[in-house]
């Protein structure tokens, strides 16, 4: 999905450092990629066309690079989001509680930032369309969207 480079994501402050963490991890890949090039053209300085060690760590570095300049971009745009105190309405941060109308079943999902590090069950970002289809719901409120190909129906019951 392309995005407008001005474009804000929002972030709780969890998934927020763990993109910080993300991007320190990404940029040592990159410096991990530069080291064992140099290192491909020290041990096969004569032989240097047919130098797989060499070809295979740029195509590592410029894909490992691609990603670095994604996260950093993203993190140039991301707005930090507190979680609203009030329980009246789905947002970002909230718990939600809710019943499939197909099923009678309850499920519960906690809309999360743009990208989802937690490794919590049930935290969806918000960009996704059941996160969508609930944000500015209420207590009561029925909504109906496709999700995974497939018409789905929610009675909002609980909001945390």
């Amino acid at each position: 999905m392309h995005r407008e480079s001005h474009m804000a994501y929002f972030f709780l402050r969890e998934d927020f450092l763990a993109l910080e963490d993300k991007i320190a991890e990404v940029e040592e890949k990159v410096r991990e990629c530069g080291r064992e090039m140099a290192l491909s053209c020290q041990e096969g300085a004569e032989t240097f066309h047919d130098n797989f060690a060499f070809e295979e760590g740029e195509r590592q570095q410029r894909m490992w690079s691609r990603e670095y300049g994604r996260l950093v971009e993203l993190h140039r745009n991301a707005r930090l989001v507190d979680p609203p105190t009030d329980n009246t309405v789905v947002a970002l941060g909230k718990t939600v509680t809710m019943r499939d109308l197909e099923t009678d079943k309850s499920v519960s999902y906690q809309i999360g930032s743009f990208l989802v590090f937690s490794s919590v069950l049930g935290r969806i970002s918000y960009e996704s369309p059941l996160a969508r289809m609930i944000i500015g719901r209420r207590v009561g409120d029925e909504c109906t969207a496709l999700i995974a190909g497939k018409k789905r129906s929610f009675e909002i019951e609980k909001i945390l």
